[in-house]
């Protein structure tokens, strides 16, 4: 009975030992993934540094390039007649994808689809081809209001009057009324209208169009500005007759003052901050994991120092009550 104790103890701190190995040893292998983890962190922290963005420049600052500013803003053509938002200077660039389709939006597509007689979209989100003759009538559902309709479009507002109260500029009073045409100034912003928007659908007449990038672009901001490094958008400059100018690449648009790449400072600043953050977490992992393999060496090595105590009060034992000695 006076060994089964000690060596009760001594299977019970082998078990322990043999626990607190395999602990040492997970820990070193999840020490060897945080040190991955940190590299593979730092090689994503300078490729995002590097890569670049498409941007245009306006109002004395430069934005990343989106849909809006390449295709106008829907269904607010006032953006358009009051210059209330940045707008391209030149309206025969346009959006296209790598098959050469013109890249509509959602209020595009329902213009074209209000406006041409029995058109649908198929289930790969192309739109059929129409006739030119239609983008009067699509303009006239793009810009819903009275007195911007199909005809205007067409052939412009002959005429346009409405009575105005004169008054007597010194005294204010009312001295009478007169009519007032606005012909002309109607036709002014129809025509900066036409101007804008009538290349993109000319295009899309003339080329295809397809409304499948929606929802990429709804959801990613960076969507147009990364196809556009990538290669799975194209810019095209368009002639009169909607036909694509095989020169207008995004390095021609570069070259002419309409488009810059680069990285942003503020993206930069944004990208640092994102890596110091990501660095300090993974840091902190392994200031707990250095704790918890400190601790369990303590532990073993106490563990070590007892069974060795164990063994050796065991063998003293085994001396004394050896008779046959």
């Amino acid at each position: 009975m006076g060994l089964a104790a000690p060596q009760l103890m001594q299977l019970t701190l082998t078990n322990r030992k043999g626990t607190i190995e395999r602990n040492i040893a997970v820990d070193a292998a999840r020490k060897m993934l945080l040190t991955r983890e940190m590299s593979q962190l730092s090689s994503e922290y300078q490729q995002r540094l590097s890569n670049k963005n498409i941007a245009f420049f306006a109002n004395g600052q430069y934005s990343k390039i989106n849909y809006n500013y390449i295709m106008g803003y829907g269904q607010d053509y006032f953006a358009i007649i009051n210059n209330t938002r940045p707008l391209k200077s030149n309206a025969q660039m346009i959006l296209t994808d790598w098959k050469g389709q013109v890249v509509m939006s959602d209020t595009y597509a329902n213009a074209i689809l209000s406006a041409v007689p029995g058109a649908a979209l198929n289930n790969n989100g192309v739109g059929p081809a129409f006739d030119e003759d239609y983008i009067p009538a699509i303009l006239a559902a793009l810009c819903p209001n009275n007195m911007l309709d199909e005809e205007a479009f067409r052939n412009g507002i002959a005429e346009h009057t409405w009575s105005a109260t004169v008054h007597n500029t010194l005294s204010g009073e009312v001295t009478g009324s007169t009519n007032v045409n606005t012909a002309d100034y109607l036709n002014e912003k129809i025509q900066e209208i036409i101007n804008f928007y009538y290349p993109i659908f000319q295009a899309a007449a003339n080329n295809g169009w397809t409304t499948e990038y929606n929802q990429f672009m709804t959801n990613n901001d960076d969507y147009v500005s990364d196809s556009l490094t990538s290669g799975t958008f194209q810019l095209a400059s368009v002639n009169e007759y909607g036909q694509y100018d095989p020169e207008a690449t995004l390095t021609y648009f570069i070259t002419a003052g309409e488009m810059t790449t680069r990285t942003d400072s503020d993206t930069r600043q944004e990208i640092t901050a994102w890596y110091e953050a990501e660095k300090q977490r993974i840091s902190e992992k392994e200031s707990f994991i250095d704790i918890d393999m400190e601790n369990l060496k303590t532990e073993l090595d106490a563990i070590n120092a007892e069974m060795e105590s164990i063994k050796t009060f065991i063998d003293d034992a085994i001396k004394v009550f050896n008779w046959g000695g």
